[in-house]
C-alpha cells in the first residue's frame, strides 16, 4: 500500500535513495537509548539497512515499523491539578483532520488533511516559523521514507524538501529539530498505543523526563499521529 506513495515521493522530490535508511538507522540508534523502544538494534548502520531484504521497491526490511505489543496512557488536568506537578507539559493546540482514503484527488504523499490540520495548529498555538519555534517532534513514521514526507506536510520543510533536513542531520538528536527521538513508530508499534504514545514522548521532552534522549533545552514539542492512511 505505502511502496507507490514513497516512490511518488521520490520522483518528485528527487531525494537520494540512502534517505530512507538515515531515517532507520538514526531511529534505531535513538531507540537504544530508550528502554521501553520494542526494537533494540543499536549496531543498525545506512550499510546495513540498505543491505536488508527488498519487500516491496523501495522499502527495504529495515526501514518498516514492527507491530509488537504494549500500552500507553497520559494524564491530563486542568491548572489547578498542574499546580501540584513540578514540570508539567501545556497542551497549546490540537488539531484533526480526516480525508477519504480513495477520494480520486487525494495527495497520497502530501495529504491535505495534514497540511490542514498542521496549519490550524501552528496557527491556534501562535507559531509562525515551526522548524525554528519547534525544538523536537515525535511525528509517526512506519516506513522510514515518511519522514522526510511528512516534514513537507506538515510545513516544516517547503513541499518535496522535507528530505534535505534529514540528509543534513537535522533531524538527529542535536540537529535543528530532532524527530523521533524515543526510536519512534520504526523502533516500537504497539496497534491503539502508537500514536498515543508520540504525545506522551513530547510530553516526556518538555518535562525533561525522557532520559538518555532528553533533548537539551526542549520547551515546546510536536506530538503527531496517523491512522488508517486518511486521518
Amino acid at each position: 500500500y505505502f511502496a507507490p506513495h514513497v516512490r511518488s515521493y521520490i520522483r518528485r522530490s528527487g531525494a537520494p535513495t540512502h534517505v530512507g535508511a538515515m531515517v532507520a538507522a538514526k531511529d534505531r540508534r535513538n531507540a537504544a537509548k530508550n528502554p521501553y523502544a520494542h526494537l533494540q538494534q543499536a549496531d543498525t548502520t545506512v550499510e546495513s539497512v540498505m543491505a536488508s531484504q527488498m519487500l516491496w521497491d523501495p522499502i527495504r526490511y529495515d526501514e518498516t515499523c514492527p507491530s509488537s505489543d504494549g500500552a500507553c496512557a497520559v494524564v491530563i488536568g486542568d491548572e489547578q491539578a498542574a499546580a501540584g506537578v513540578e514540570n508539567p507539559a501545556w497542551i497549546h493546540a490540537t488539531a484533526m483532520r480526516t480525508e477519504p482514503t480513495t477520494a480520486a484527488e487525494r495527495d497520497q504523499v502530501n495529504p491535505q488533511a495534514g497540511r490542514e490540520a498542521a496549519a490550524t495548529l501552528w496557527r491556534q498555538a501562535g507559531i509562525t516559523d515551526p522548524l525554528r519555534e519547534i525544538d523536537c517532534a515525535e511525528i509517526y513514521v512506519p516506513f522510514s521514507w515518511f519522514e522526510p514526507m511528512w516534514l513537507g506536510n506538515l510545513g516544516f520543510a517547503a513541499e518535496g524538501e522535507g528530505w534535505r533536513l534529514t540528509e543534513a542531520g537535522a533531524t538527529e538528536i542535536g540537529g535543528t529539530l530532532p524527530v523521533n527521538m524515543s526510536g519512534g513508530v520504526l523502533s516500537s508499534n504497539p496497534i491503539g498505543a502508537s500514536g498515543m504514545i508520540r504525545f506522551a514522548e513530547a510530553a516526556l521532552q518538555v518535562m525533561g523526563e525522557a532520559g538518555e534522549h532528553q533533548v537539551d533545552g526542549a520547551h515546546r514539542a510536536l506530538g503527531h499521529a496517523y491512522g488508517g492512511g486518511s486521518q
